[in-house]
């Protein structure tokens, strides 16, 4: 029986070739040297967070309020069968919410083996960024969300996009979770 494509061996000029492709210095900016956000937007403001620490984007379902609770955790919502902190992303990085928002997004983030959800209003994908390009966050921000800032990205539209730092955020639910 003749071989198929993908079960014949490669030709010595293929071998060749393709270890010439791998051998060649790389471009000027390797795929190593850039950075990947997820983007979302809560109010008006656009922030971004490694994908490593997002577990979920779906629909938000009902927000199941708690008593003697914190601003910040507005309450719980079943994510899958479980029961998991919401967060308000809102309160925490101290910037408005859009009451216009009709279709609210949920995201479920994790780390340190801790899974937590936070209401956005809108969640926008995946961006490619330069670490070269990292500007840092404005000195003129007076705001709690400063303190979850690692720096600013200028986007293609025009708005910055605040680079949360995953370790500070959930520090701040955990304080929030008290």
């Amino acid at each position: 029986m003749t071989p198929t494509f993908f079960q014949r061996e490669p030709s010595a000029a293929d071998r060749e070739r393709w270890r010439a492709e791998l051998a060649a210095t790389p471009s000027a900016t390797r795929r190593d040297e850039r950075l990947m956000l997820f983007l979302f937007r809560v109010g008006s403001e656009r922030f971004g967070i490694e994908p490593a620490h997002l577990e979920l984007v779906a629909p938000m379902p009902a927000i199941h309020s708690m008593p003697h609770r914190s601003t910040a955790l507005a309450g719980v919502v079943n994510v899958r069968g479980a029961v998991t902190l919401c967060f308000s992303l809102a309160s925490i990085l101290d910037c408005a919410a859009d009451p216009a928002t009709t279709h609210p997004m949920l995201l479920v983030l994790a780390l340190r083996g801790w899974r937590v959800a936070c209401q956005v209003d809108a969640a926008e994908g995946v961006k490619e960024f330069t670490p070269a390009a990292q500007l840092p966050a404005p000195a003129t921000l007076h705001t709690a969300g400063r303190s979850h800032l690692k720096g600013l990205f200028a986007s293609t539209a025009g708005r910055d996009v605040g680079w949360l730092d995953a370790n500070s955020l959930f520090d701040a639910f955990n304080a929030a979770a008290g």
